[in-house]
């Protein structure tokens, strides 16, 4: 097995990459020639992040090599042979992809010295004198069975001692070089583990019923690779994949976040066929089991209102009891056809909103999950449901005609004890087609199985509004 055969010390030779927790960093210029004996570092890493994974590639250093060298490269341990892809330049040829073990998980280091000389803490003889490890050779891990010169012995994981015969403390894929002479070329490589995701903040001035935005990008990586000094690229939209990467983290390591808003120069969106992306302008260091939080876009401006949205079900029986309900709270925004506010796509993410206060001190209003919308697209914020607007449903008159025909006549009195004014629409859905017979004052239109309500309510008032109307089911 490839496993048993890369813990024995009689390798053949290989450009170790044995960088500590994976350290990437550009360390050799263009050009430079290096021996297979030398330590290789991947230069110029580029960090592609989707929602889920991320795409890391980069340049392999050109070095010196005989036929069947080996040379190594640190990946994170989420990435399976069928996310990598190996480049190289014309006249190489890489015969063979493998990925290292490692020490990893209990499970991971049991599988790596299967079959090899391991020691065992064992009692001395009649439990008489100090417990000593005694030679023998790892059979199985599940349970650990170890062969010694008494037979085999089932042993606890915390009682083996292994010997340092080639494990990494990280991952390395492992490239079989065919053809002798200088190699290089370009490695890439789908890593779970590594994300982003995008964060809104957003001032509404209730005045000027204008919204201020402001975007950042969470970036995270929760495996035990650090990326460093890498260009980033972020990407909102579906990435389709044929087999999607499978991830189960194999350490129980917490997440230690750590967050730092870079206030710099913004990215700019570009379109990308299905997707969106943005290209950080500077590059970034993303430390293992670490997130951080950089700008993306300039902040920006489009008009807003605050909106009350209600939607309703009619039950088809009398119910004389008035239904006092608090109404939901959204902010709309609707970016202008032209103009600063027109060219922005928005990322899925979370959005929080804050009001600004006649003080000037912005006050929190809510958040919300925003799912990505397109240039110049509507979209709102659910902000909860409003403190000072209410509505109060009441089933004035119930008749039934027949069996399948019956009329009702519903009373709605809409409350706003606000200081500004409200914008109110309500949504009243029956189960049958609908026909509306009268309404006070005429605010209401009838679309389908649905009235529809829309009126602005001024601060400090009421409105009752009633309807008839005529369902045939």
């Amino acid at each position: 097995m490839f496993l048993k055969e890369r813990v024995r010390p009689r390798l053949r030779k290989t450009a170790a990459v044995r960088v500590a927790m994976g350290l990437w960093m550009l360390l050799f210029a263009s050009g430079q020639s290096l021996n297979a004996s030398e330590r290789l570092l991947l230069a110029a890493p580029k960090v592609t992040l989707y929602a889920n994974q991320g795409l890391v590639s980069g340049v392999v250093p050109e070095v010196s090599v005989q036929s069947d060298d080996v040379i190594t490269v640190a990946i994170p341990e989420t990435v399976t042979l069928d996310g990598v892809y190996v480049m190289p330049k014309t006249g190489n040829r890489v015969r063979q992809m493998q990925i290292t073990p490692w020490l990893g998980s209990a499970q991971q280091t049991l599988q790596a010295y299967l079959g090899q000389s391991i020691e065992f803490l064992a009692p001395s003889p009649g439990n008489v004198g100090p417990t000593t490890y005694q030679p023998g050779v790892l059979k199985t891990g599940q349970p650990i069975l170890v062969s010694t010169s008494k037979g085999l012995q089932t042993v606890a994981f915390d009682q083996l001692r292994f010997p340092d015969i080639g494990l990494t403390v990280s991952p390395n894929l492992a490239l079989t070089i065919e053809n002798a002479g200088p190699f290089s070329g370009h490695l890439a490589y789908i890593a779970p583990g590594l994300s982003w995701s995008a964060n809104y903040e957003m001032v509404y001035d209730p005045k000027a019923r204008e919204v201020r935005i402001q975007s950042s990008a969470a970036l995270s990586n929760t495996t035990q690779l650090s990326i460093e000094d890498a260009e980033i690229t972020v990407v909102a939209g579906q990435l389709s994949a044929a087999v999607r990467p499978r991830f189960q983290s194999e350490m129980s390591m917490p997440m230690r976040r750590s967050a730092a808003m870079d206030r710099g120069p913004a990215a700019v969106a570009a379109p990308a066929g299905l997707q969106y992306q943005w290209r950080l302008p500077q590059r970034v260091t993303l430390g293992a089991g670490r997130s951080l939080q950089v700008a993306l876009e300039a902040p920006w401006v489009a008009p807003a209102k605050l909106v009350f949205r209600s939607r309703s079900s009619v039950q088809p029986y009398p119910s004389n009891a008035p239904q006092p309900q608090s109404v939901p709270a959204f902010l709309l925004i609707t970016p202008q056809a032209t103009g600063p506010s027109s060219d922005h796509p928005m990322a899925s993410g979370l959005v929080r909103v804050f009001e600004r206060s006649p003080t000037g001190q912005p006050m929190l209003m809510g958040e919300d999950q925003l799912t990505q919308n397109p240039s110049g697209a509507p979209f709102e914020v659910h902000l909860g449901r409003a403190f000072d607007v209410r509505l109060t449903r009441t089933t004035s008159d119930f008749r039934v005609i027949n069996d399948r025909l019956h009329e009702v006549t519903l009373a709605l009195l809409l409350e706003n004890t606000g200081k500004t004014a409200a914008t109110i629409e309500l949504q009243e859905d029956f189960s049958g087609a609908l026909s509306l017979l009268a309404n006070t004052p005429n605010v209401i239109e009838s679309i389908g199985q649905s009235v529809w309500v829309k009126l602005e309510l001024a601060p400090q008032s009421k409105q009752l509004v009633t309807y008839t109307a005529r369902v045939r089911y």
